[in-house]
């Protein structure tokens, strides 16, 4: 993994896209009130504007059941969090937020609320359900099969 404030001196192709998603999921993760501070953050997978994953350190809430450490998965699809309990590497990471995002498009797809799934910022539309089938199609197709193991 390399440290978030690595990422300008990495290797990595797409730099300030990476960079922008960084600041993406740090805003996200500060959205949430069982996280009072983040401390590290680290790049653990990277697709460039698709996907990247990234895995931070927290000092969560008091009072909070939150753990000290999140995954965090941004890009051109809706983020989401994923606890490290379920997911102890990026590979499940992703498999756990494939199978949130599927779980969320079945339920839309079926006409039922979506108040019981994770939640997602976008409408509960056939449209945007149909859009994230997209996305989520190519996540298991293609990006996790090349994904090494981290």
């Amino acid at each position: 993994m390399i440290p978030i404030n690595n990422i300008l001196n990495s290797n990595i192709e797409f730099k300030s896209e990476v960079l922008d998603l960084a600041n993406e999921a740090r805003e996200y993760l500060s959205s949430f009130k069982w996280c009072k501070e983040i401390t590290n953050g680290w790049l653990a997978a990277e697709f460039g504007y698709m996907l990247c994953v990234f895995y931070f350190e927290i000092v969560p809430s008091e009072g909070s059941k939150a753990d000290n450490f999140v995954w965090i998965i941004v890009g051109d699809i809706p983020p989401a969090y994923i606890d490290v309990v379920s997911a102890p590497n990026v590979k499940d990471a992703i498999i756990s937020y494939c199978e949130i995002m599927e779980d969320w498009i079945d339920v839309v797809n079926k006409g039922n609320s979506v108040e019981e799934c994770f939640p997602i910022s976008v409408d509960p539309t056939k449209e945007h359900a149909d859009m994230l089938k997209t996305r989520i199609t190519l996540i298991k197709n293609e990006l996790l099969p090349n994904l090494l193991e981290v």
